[in-house]
């Protein structure tokens, strides 16, 4: 599944210090459009030193129909290249209130992965309307808020300039991208969508700076668990490589997606066993059926099965 893969590209970023940056530069590669200043060879797709404005794609949509959040999925998940994957991430969203955590920002990132496909006026607009689907409008409100913050921080033109064969120039940008988070987004969402990376970005110059083998090639498959696949050797491939943190997180990882496998498979079983139920009308077994991913499936999990299930 497509989705899968997508899952383990975004795990490595996490796990190896280096590799948030380089999977930061395939997005922004991929994905952004150079502003009047325009992109320099030395700065190109290194979006974790941040992205450039996004004047070309506005000026296309000031010109243009802007589409619903309903044209803009028939377009991404129909027709484009988010078929057959699932957003990343979620709406940080506990006991009916938004709370500061790094979901948010994952699942910001995957929809600003249709960018070229659709404008950013209409990926802010599927945004909110997902955000309102799946927490009210008031919730909604919120996460936009704190949506166009994250937008100023991707599309700041910063002062420094980031020259990749010169790392003398990396600490000055790093420090002004730190204090620019703070002061745009404030300290409780800077923290929880950056420190990670930050943190992984200091150690991956520390080590540079010590004079030590560089992190593995974060280009790299992740070793994965497979059928026929001793789990004890692809543990110890893991640990070699990255470290055991690094393969506990992985663990972890594997666990969650096996668990949520599961569940879904489970609940195609139950799907399929109230279609054959000819004592029941198909109200009733939407209704049960309803019933069944409420009684399984986290408020943000929910939508997602009804579209795989398709109900």
């Amino acid at each position: 599944m497509q989705v899968r893969g997508m899952w383990a590209t975004g795990l490595l970023a996490v796990v190896i210090g280096v590799g948030s940056v380089v999977l930061w530069q395939r997005s922004s590669t991929e994905t952004s459009v150079s502003g009047p200043q325009g992109v320099n060879q030395e700065t190109k797709g290194w979006g974790f030193i941040g992205g450039p404005k996004d004047t070309a794609a506005s000026a296309a949509a000031a010109s243009a129909q802007v589409r619903s959040p309903d044209q803009v999925r028939v377009r991404l998940f129909k027709e484009g290249s988010f078929a057959g994957t699932e957003p990343a991430g979620n709406w940080c969203v506990s006991d009916q209130k938004l709370k500061p955590c790094p979901e948010l920002r994952s699942r910001f990132e995957y929809y600003v992965l249709g960018l070229g496909e659709v404008t950013i006026e209409e990926i802010r607009g599927l945004i909110q309307d997902e955000a309102k689907r799946a927490n009210g409008d008031a919730l909604a409100a919120q996460i936009m808020a704190v949506w166009d913050k994250y937008w100023q921080v991707r599309t700041y033109a910063w002062r420094h300039k980031f020259i990749q064969a010169d790392r003398s120039t990396w600490m000055p940008v790093f420090e002004e991208q730190r204090a620019v988070r703070r002061q745009l987004l404030g300290q409780p969402w800077a923290e929880a969508f950056f420190k990670e990376d930050e943190q992984h970005f200091q150690e991956y110059y520390a080590q540079l700076e010590s004079g030590l083998p560089p992190p593995p090639d974060p280009g790299e498959p992740v070793p994965q668990m497979a059928p026929g696949k001793d789990p004890a050797a692809v543990r110890a491939e893991r640990v070699a490589r990255y470290g055991e943190a690094a393969a506990n997180r992985l663990d972890k990882a594997d666990a969650e997606w096996a668990d949520w496998e599961r569940r879904l498979n489970a609940a195609k079983t139950e799907w399929d066993r109230l279609q054959k139920a000819a004592n029941l009308s198909d109200v009733q077994r939407k209704a049960e059926m309803s019933a069944y991913i409420k009684s399984n499936f986290a408020a943000d999990e929910q939508l997602r099965v009804q579209a795989l299930l398709h109900l």
